[in-house]
């Protein structure tokens, strides 16, 4: 209970020591609001995006919105990328197959996929979704890959001495050791996929007026930096949450295996 005090005491002073420092830059150079308002404004303008519409409707309806086009993306990451991982860890002749074709796509930026996932689904929930796959499924797929491949040898043996097959070798025994390193690369994979998503809602829109990208845009068109740092910082705040979110279940997982 301590350490969680103080771990909260100390992001609140830095939070602190963070909005002086923005609001003494602003003050003291006396800079254009146009450029960088103070933190005031941008306070105040979450304020009233939290109860006034903007597009097709307030804060919370784009907040959903975001949330919703991510987890179609990330999801399918999820179902796709650790099976494969996996198959590519412990089956030697996927992992040669799949390999050269995953080393070649995965150096490439997921929002240069934009214009084909327009082309293939079309302005959509769909496009975007794809992007957000291809930037959340590659740290998914390697952690689930070096995750098999480092488990304990002895285990393995002992479990085919004992009649195991594959499947159940990897069932009882890979799967159980792998969750920290699998939880390592969900949220790498989900900080690529939140990412992406803000740029696949600025470059493969599917023509609504809602998401965070949609907000960043609007204040990017109007001149209202305080309506794009606003939305900024919403996005910040719901990555975090969904990275501390995965660490928690992280720490669920390893308890409960560590008890069966």
């Amino acid at each position: 209970m301590s350490g969680s005090f103080f771990t909260l005491s100390r992001f609140a002073l830095v939070f602190a020591a963070w909005l002086f420092g923005w609001w003494a830059i602003t003050w003291v150079l006396n800079v254009n609001p146009t450029f960088l308002p103070p933190p005031t404004t941008v306070f105040e303008r979450l304020a009233t995006m939290a109860t006034v519409s903007m597009g097709d409707g307030t804060l919370i309806v784009h907040i959903l919105g975001s949330l919703k086009r991510f987890a179609t993306g990330f999801a399918l990451a999820v179902i796709i990328g650790i099976p494969l991982g996996f198959a590519m860890g412990y089956f030697k002749p996927i992992n040669k197959l799949v390999t050269p074709i995953f080393e070649a796509i995965r150096p490439i930026p997921p929002i240069a996929w934009a214009p084909f996932a327009i082309l293939w689904f079309g302005l959509n929930v769909g496009a975007q979704a794809f992007v957000i796959l291809l930037a959340a499924m590659p740290p998914i797929i390697i952690n689930a890959q070096l995750a098999i491949r480092m488990t304990d040898g002895r285990l393995i043996d002992a479990a085919r001495v004992f009649g195991a097959g594959p499947l159940r070798v990897l069932a009882e025994v890979a799967l159980p050791s792998s969750i920290p390193l699998v939880f390592t690369g969900l949220r790498i994979g989900v900080a690529n996929g939140w990412m992406a998503l803000i740029a696949a809602e600025l470059v493969a829109g599917d023509g609504s007026s809602t998401g965070l990208g949609y907000l960043i845009l609007q204040g990017q068109r109007t001149l209202n930096a305080d309506l794009s740092i606003a939305a900024m910082i919403v996005i910040g705040v719901i990555g975090a949450l969904l990275d501390v979110s995965l660490n928690r279940l992280n720490r669920y997982f390893q308890g409960w295996t560590a008890q069966t």
